[in-house]
């Protein structure tokens, strides 16, 4: 056997091979061997029929497959195995670049055969400069009047609604309408797009603004007449972009008591027993979240500097595994949040694919700062320090009690996960940031990886939890 390698683009090497016919017709003899042995011929005991009747049963093409499939894969695992430098940085299997049918067309058993493969190996990576940057990055400054918005929303929530006559309607209100949709041009009424007798809260974000603002100051029996452009979240979607006049009729207003801000509404929402207590942990998630963005700020803009001095050409293998782990995480964040019946139908293969395409420049971006990062912990000899590893290792295992977890490949992930934190940390540390204002810095485009979950299992600090979802404040 010969092998003659190449260097191809995309990390690829390629093995151009040629086999001797002897390794060939090796593989044909004993493949006909065990079908004489086992094939069942009609007329024949298994085993007593003649080759040429077995032969012609099975057919010269399936069999010239066969042959040719095996030949394929033991010639590629010996010329892998004689290689071993290529093998040692080998990703994933190896590509058949040269046509399949057409090499099953041409092959004889016993004649030279050459074809040619090629295989993905860890990328080449070039840094111009590692170290010494100069960089701008966005300080977030804490507002810790969230925590008074917070505290007013979970009032909201455990407020009581009391009927209210005699005074005209406020914000925070819920009041009680007819209301009508009427086409501007032709002053018909839209069908289905209004309701009777139906009920809304007075709050810019739970309806149309534009509605919500001329229903403050009406009162019971008066009628709000709003025109706008059907709007495109709304239902019918038929209406959507059509001119319209929104008929506002009140019915009812009920305002809202609301209780107190003492121990005992604090005691109701949270396991912290006095509202002081409350108001200091509420305090330390919007300090934390803001620390944790203005670390993340940092980190953004030391790592553009970073991937800005890279050369790299990134194989096809680790490009796909990036994508895979992507659109499995984003279809994880969904099917949490939908019915699983709508989820089976709405994971279509036309929509991975379409996730696939989106996902894209994130993989590539996130790709190129991992390989830049895994060159620098090579350089300056990087380590992962074992006692936060193992810790770290069995904190996720008792988070997920899931049996068919291997804890060898979990400790691996986690490693190269320790280690690239490790290798950010150096980078902060060996360049220069200078912190500016929030809002100052030219935004970066909104990528698909802003609508992901985070994976690091830390939601502390996420202050829109607490004001968007929970129903309690935990510690």
């Amino acid at each position: 056997m010969k092998v003659t390698l190449e260097k191809l683009p995309a990390s690829q090497i390629g093995f151009d091979i040629q086999v001797e016919g002897a390794k060939s017709q090796a593989i044909y003899d004993r493949i006909v061997k065990d079908l004489t042995r086992t094939m069942q011929v009609p007329g024949f005991r298994k085993g007593k029929a003649p080759t040429q009747l077995v032969l012609r049963q099975v057919g010269s093409q399936r069999l010239k497959a066969n042959v040719l499939e095996e030949l394929l894969e033991k010639t590629l695992t010996e010329a892998l195995a004689e290689n071993k430098e290529v093998k040692d940085k080998a990703i994933g299997g190896f590509q058949l670049i040269t046509d399949i049918e057409s090499l099953v067309q041409t092959f004889t058993p016993g004649q030279e055969v050459s074809f040619k493969a090629a295989i993905d190996v860890e990328p080449e990576v070039t840094l111009a400069k590692y170290q010494g940057f100069v960089v701008q990055a966005e300080e977030i400054k804490p507002d810790l009047t969230e925590v008074d918005r917070t505290l007013n929303e979970f009032q909201v929530r455990k407020s009581t609604l009391v009927p209210v006559e005699d005074r005209a309607i406020e914000l925070n209100d819920v009041v009680t309408v007819d209301l009508k949709v009427l086409d501007r041009e032709t002053g018909e009424e839209l069908p289905d797009a209004g309701e009777e007798d139906f009920q809304l809260d007075v709050d810019e974000k739970a309806f149309i603004p534009e509605v919500v603002k001329a229903l403050v100051g009406a009162a019971i029996d008066d009628v709000i007449e709003v025109e706008s452009v059907f709007p495109e979240e709304y239902y019918p979607e038929e209406y959507v972009g059509k001119e319209i006049k929104y008929v506002v009729t009140v019915k009812s207003i009920k305002g809202r008591e609301l209780p107190a801000l003492d121990d005992e509404f604090a005691q109701s929402i949270s396991d912290k027993q006095t509202i002081a207590e409350l108001r200091e942990l509420l305090e330390k998630r919007v300090l934390d979240e803001a620390e944790s963005k203005t670390k993340a700020n940092k980190e953004r803009a030391v790592l553009d500097a970073l991937t800005a001095e890279l050369e790299v050409d990134l194989p096809v293998t680790l490009l796909q595994q990036e994508l895979d782990f992507l659109v499995r995480q984003q279809a994880n964040y969904l099917q949490e949040r939908i019915d699983p019946a709508m989820a089976k139908q709405l994971f279509t293969k036309e929509l991975v694919e379409e996730m696939r395409r989106l996902n894209q420049p994130e993989a590539v971006n996130r790709l190129r700062r991992k390989v830049a990062l895994d060159e620098i912990a090579k350089k300056e000899k990087l380590s992962v320090d074992e006692a936060a590893l193992n810790e770290r290792v069995a904190n996720t295992l008792e988070a997920l009690k899931d049996p068919n977890i291997d804890p060898a490949r979990l400790t691996s992930l986690i490693r190269e996960e320790i280690l690239t934190e490790v290798a950010v940390e150096w980078l902060i540390e060996h360049s220069q940031i200078e912190l500016v204002e929030q809002g100052s810095l030219k935004p970066e485009p909104e990528t698909v990886e802003s609508i992901s979950p985070s994976t690091d299992g830390d939601t502390d600090g996420d202050i829109d939890t607490v004001t968007v979802e929970a129903t309690s404040v935990e510690a």
